[in-house]
This record gives C-alpha cells, structure tokens and sequence, in this order.
C-alpha cells in the first residue's frame, strides 16, 4: 500500500468524524435514556455495557466495507489482520465507567496506525460534541479550531493521573504531584484527559498500564507543540504502556516525579 498523504489523511479523518459523530447520536440517547446494567471483564472497576460492544461493531462494519486492507485493533473484539502495515485503533467508549454513572465524559475514538506511532487520531464526545482530531505534521484541532497547549509551569500546572498497577506508586506519584503542582485530576477518560492537555485545560497527563487504544490520541498533545515520552523520558510508541504527556514546560518535572 502506498504512504498515506498529507491529503489522503485529511479525507480519512474526515470520514472518521462524520462516523463518530453519526454513532454519537445514538449513544447519547443511550446515555440520556438507556439503562445503564453492566458487566464485568478484567476486575470489578472494568465495565462492560452493550453500547461498548454495539458501538464497536458499527465501528467495525464501517472500516471492513471503508478500508477492507487496514487492520483493526479494537477494544471490544479480536483483531482483523490484513497485510496492510497499517491499522486503526478502536475505543468504542473510553470512560464506560462514566457513561454508567451518568457523567458525560465518554468519548468515542478512533487513530490510524503505523509502526506503533498514531498518524491519525480523531476522538469525539457526542455529549458536549467536540470532536478532537489530528494529523502528524498538519497540527491538532477541536472541531475547526486549532490547538496549542498551555505555558504554565509546575506551581500553576493541572495534572491527570491514571491508574498505575502499584498502589504504593501512585501514592507517592500523587502526594509529589500534590507538593509539586497547583492540582491533582483523574476524569475516568484517557480521550479527555489527553485532549484537555493539548486543548490548555491541563498541563501534563501521567499514566501507566492502559492500552493501545487509551493511548493513540496521544498524537493531540505531540501536534499541539507538547511532549510525549515514556517514563524514563524515552520517545513514546504504542508499543510502551506508560506514558508522560504535557506542555512540555512541565515535562522534566513529571518524569523527575515519575522515575
């Protein structure tokens, strides 16, 4: 397959979005009016509702007919290989666990693939109906508005913590957070969370042992003129399950905090 253009990635992102923004409105009104039973999967705190798994196939449905040579990764189903060196990374809704309590911080995202590094992503919140996107080298953009991240240092920074396996950690994570910065966060959301960093709402997102496609907005921050790496201040790939994303004033003293 040739390499995707600048403007062939502009017309998949458009088709992802008016996808997204098309089983938006359904999920609202699953949200607004559905009942919200759930299921377990890994662990008690890991939800599953049918709007996971319903949405994930009209998903699916959509890219197979689409972009029959691109892989799939999914959340909610085996992968689809195909010989393309290409796939699209599938969260169905990141934040289930605030869809159930009724709070509308979910999102539906989807990123484009390759070589563990997201050169597309596009993730939409069918409640407040902002739809995240970028395109390496083109920029990040809400709707049609394009972003840039904060200039905030430590003492005034806003930080998203996500779940990390040691508890201990995240104990001393948090409280050097707590001593360090201005506020420490957790919205349920990596989509959101990741966003509001490259949108200026926060000022660095620190997270470990989530998913492929938890992370593949990170591509947001990176094009917003933030910085992405792993723990140890490493280049960030999808292939890493830690990650440290921020304005990049901030980002040695997240990874000072973090090692």
């Amino acid at each position: 397959m040739e390499e995707y253009s600048l403007l062939n990635l502009e017309s998949i992102k458009n088709d992802l979005g008016v996808l997204l923004k098309g089983i938006g409105v359904s999920l609202k009104d699953g949200f607004e009016n559905g009942s919200k039973e759930f299921s377990h999967k890994r662990d008690a705190n890991d939800m599953l509702t049918k709007y996971d798994t319903e949405t994930n196939n009209k998903i699916l449905q959509y890219l197979e007919k689409k972009y029959p040579d691109i892989s799939i990764v999914s959340e909610e189903a085996d992968e689809i290989s195909k010989t393309s060196e290409y796939s699209f990374v599938i969260d169905p809704i990141d934040g289930t666990r605030n869809f159930v309590r009724s709070i509308p911080i979910f999102y539906i995202g989807i990123g484009l693939v390759k070589d563990n590094e997201t050169l597309l992503c596009v993730t939409y919140n069918p409640i407040s109906q902002e739809l995240f996107w970028a395109i390496k080298g083109r920029g990040a953009y809400l709707n049609n508005k394009k972003l840039e991240v904060s200039k905030r240092t430590i003492e005034l920074a806003d930080i998203q913590i996500r779940t990390v396996p040691d508890k201990k950690k995240e104990k001393e994570i948090v409280f050097k957070i707590i001593e360090t910065a201005f506020q420490v966060k957790n919205e349920m959301c990596c989509h959101h969370e990741i966003a509001g960093v490259a949108c200026d709402r926060y000022d660095g997102f620190i997270s470990k042992n989530s998913n492929v496609w938890d992370y593949c907005q990170y591509l947001l921050v990176e094009e917003a003129g933030g910085r992405v790496t792993d723990w140890n201040g490493d280049k960030f790939d999808l292939s890493k399950d830690n990650i440290v994303a921020s304005n990049g004033v901030i980002h040695d003293d997240l990874l000072k905090i973090v090692k």
